[in-house]
């Protein structure tokens, strides 16, 4: 089983959204797929709930923090039936994190950009390399940029993107944008796969224009998610065959 964790200190980096986007997309493409949710919102845990009470499927499974003595146990007991296990760190150095990244295959950081974000990325960067001192053995890390603008790179986004690769830092080529059909992941309790359908007949009633561009939205979102996914497994694979 492949472990990806999902590690940020600060909040609203992006780092749920994130780990929901590649566990519905790994899910589509056929893979086994659960999330440990040890974020303290538990907004995934929270999402799966609601969708199962309102009788909606739920794609993977979804499983609760456990005491942290409990951690390395039941991320071991999950690799029985699940291919790949997204984890939802939460933000600060807690031991229950420490035991997650001693099972790591691949940490995600998710940042937006900005000069504020970059430090506490190197925070998370950090945590991950003293954890791999810790258990002597190496943990793989990528930097992912989060909540950015579609059409361009930013001034912040570029001059972050060259300090980090300064540092030998790596980062994802694929940007996860700030979009619209992603906040409707969770204030609607919706998969991203759902939407099509769902704003199709949002749009009943309204002009072609009107309609066109609320799809074209939701597509590029799609599109966005699936290339980001394919960049996570492909740095995963490169890192296990290292």
């Amino acid at each position: 089983m492949y472990v990806i964790t999902f590690a940020n200190p600060k909040g609203g980096s992006g780092k749920t959204t994130s780990a929901m986007l590649l566990a519905e997309q790994i899910a589509i493409s056929g893979g086994r797929v659960a999330v440990l949710d040890l974020d303290p919102n538990a907004n995934i845990l929270a999402w799966a709930q609601a969708r199962r009470a309102q009788g909606r499927e739920v794609p993977f499974a979804v499983h609760a923090r456990p005491q942290a003595e409990e951690t390395v146990e039941l991320i071991d007991s999950i690799g029985e039936k699940a291919d790949y296990l997204i984890v939802d760190l939460e933000g600060s150095k807690d031991q229950i994190v420490t035991f997650a990244l001693s099972r790591t295959d691949l940490c995600v950081i998710p940042l937006d950009g900005s000069p504020m974000e970059a430090r506490q990325a190197a925070a998370a960067v950090k945590l991950v390399q003293t954890t791999a001192s810790m258990i002597r053995s190496p943990i793989a890390y990528t930097l992912l940029f989060t909540r950015t603008n579609a059409a361009f790179q930013s001034t912040d986004e570029r001059d972050v993107r060259a300090e980090m690769s300064a540092s030998d830092i790596a980062a994802l080529s694929v940007r996860v944008a700030k979009r619209a059909p992603y906040t409707r992941i969770f204030r609607d309790g919706v998969l991203l796969s759902e939407l099509p359908d769902i704003v199709a007949k949002e749009m009943e009633g309204k002009t072609a224009s009107v309609t066109e561009k609320a799809m074209k939205q939701v597509a590029s979102a799609i599109e966005n998610a699936r290339d980001y996914a394919q960049a996570v497994i492909e740095t995963l694979t490169q890192e296990r065959a290292a």
